[in-house]
């Protein structure tokens, strides 16, 4: 699973307090800018969340540590968190942390979508896969193994 869906658990919960607490007109632009992509929404809402400023409410432990996980994230996995922010602010409808959460996961699952591979292949002995990650397989009898009939 990756870093990201992962650090959902930590991300989601900040970004969706700071997006109602301190960064609501950052949250109510972000809304109206319809011409602006998914990407955008999410970076220009995502960097005002991680640029404290003066009359922010102070940072707890919990905001550092969803701060750090956002910071150590891949540049492709930022990207992807970035879109799922985006397109979150836009539902408009439920700014929730799991609504946001779900929105990462989704948008993780798009990106890699063509990472998986699926193969069936027929005959004795032929594994049939819908979704792998990683397999050994072992065709023909091997003796000194145990294997065989």
């Amino acid at each position: 699973m990756s870093e990201l869906v992962t650090a959902a658990a930590v991300i989601a919960p900040f970004i969706t307090s700071a997006a109602t607490s301190f960064a609501g007109a950052v949250v109510q632009s972000a809304q109206t800018a319809v011409t602006d992509s998914a990407v955008e929404r999410g970076r220009v809402l995502l960097g005002r969340v991680l640029r404290r400023e003066p009359d922010d409410p102070p940072e707890t432990e919990q905001d550092a540590a969803a701060a750090t996980a956002i910071a150590e994230l891949s540049a492709e996995d930022r990207e992807v968190l970035d879109t799922a922010v985006g397109e979150w602010l836009a539902g408009r409808d439920d700014l929730s942390a799991d609504s946001l959460r779900e929105h990462i996961r989704i948008a993780h699952q798009k990106y890699h979508a063509g990472d998986r591979n699926s193969a069936t292949s027929y005959g004795n002995n032929s594994p049939a896969i819908g979704r792998l990650d990683t397999a050994t397989f072992n065709y023909g009898s091997q003796p000194e193994q145990g294997g065989g009939s």
